[in-house]
């Protein structure tokens, strides 16, 4: 069963989603960082795949899901010391592993870098390690502050988002959970877009030190995931061509069998 809860952080409450698996845990709590601009609701179908001997955490970024508003231009490093903080409350100074998806990969590297950081080993599937005119151009087109108009068609982005681009995998329901939790950020909608597309992706991916997994999927993201083995030569690569879409809701299962054995391996 997931329940609910909220842990104190630098920019206010942070929600979070926990399961644990049925007997006490053995591993390394597992923490589960969210694509922009969802939430941790993103993970809800695979966390029972995850909780095997672990528990798994996904927080909701300042600003997203049930977590107190933030900024609407924030950054990736603001993300990691708030997603710090709920990794202190609830895992105190253990070892952890995190698992992250689009933007999440780049808060999960922000926390990996963290001065006595206590990240064990990283698991980033379809990261958006786009070059720099592309991060330039998409920082333009959807990094900016959402406008809310008494016009309907200032949500079609959303809409396309949660819903139409969805549908086949996810289903109607699932789709509408996720057009709806975009719109709990007001203004706010495109934060986590214009963090991730302000990130220097060069400069920060090289530094990380932990073992760490990078998995490719056909589902938008395939050549930026490429970049990214090829900014972290010490990251192992695969690549999962046969899941097109709904990683984590549809292909849950598929993508939780690449990365539990990763993270059940002995570190040398």
């Amino acid at each position: 069963m997931i329940r609910k809860g909220y842990s104190e952080g630098p920019f206010g409450q942070v929600h979070w989603r926990l399961i644990e698996p049925e007997e006490t845990p053995s591993e390394p709590d597992l923490y589960c960082l969210h694509p922009a601009p969802f939430s941790g609701l993103a993970f809800t179908a695979i966390l029972p795949f995850l909780a095997r001997r672990r528990r798994v955490i996904a927080p909701d970024f300042p600003g997203h899901g049930g977590s107190d508003r933030f900024k609407t231009e924030p950054s990736i490093l603001e993300y990691s010391t708030a997603m710090g903080a709920v990794a202190a409350d609830l895992s105190g100074a253990a070892p952890l592993d995190i698992m992250g998806f689009h933007t999440g990969n780049l808060v999960a590297v922000e926390m990996a870098l963290a001065d006595d950081s206590p990240v064990r080993k990283l698991a980033l599937v379809d990261v958006p390690a786009y070059d720099s005119e592309t991060r330039k151009s998409l920082l333009f087109k959807m990094g900016r502050p959402f406008q809310i108009t008494p016009d309907i068609q200032c949500l079609n982005a959303a809409w396309h988002r949660g819903m139409t681009g969805r549908l086949e995998s996810q289903g109607l329901d699932r789709c509408f959970a996720l057009f709806a939790e975009q719109l709990r950020h007001g203004r706010g909608m495109h934060a986590a877009f214009h963090a991730s597309f302000s990130y220097d992706v060069e400069a920060r991916l090289p530094l990380v030190d932990r073992p760490s997994l990078i998995m490719a999927t056909q589902s938008g993201l395939l050549q930026p995931t490429r970049r990214a083995a090829q900014l972290m030569p010490q990251a192992r690569m695969i690549e999962r061509l046969d899941i097109k879409r709904g990683v984590l809701d549809q292909g849950a299962q598929h993508t939780a069998q690449e990365i539990l054995p990763f993270l059940d391996e002995d570190i040398l």
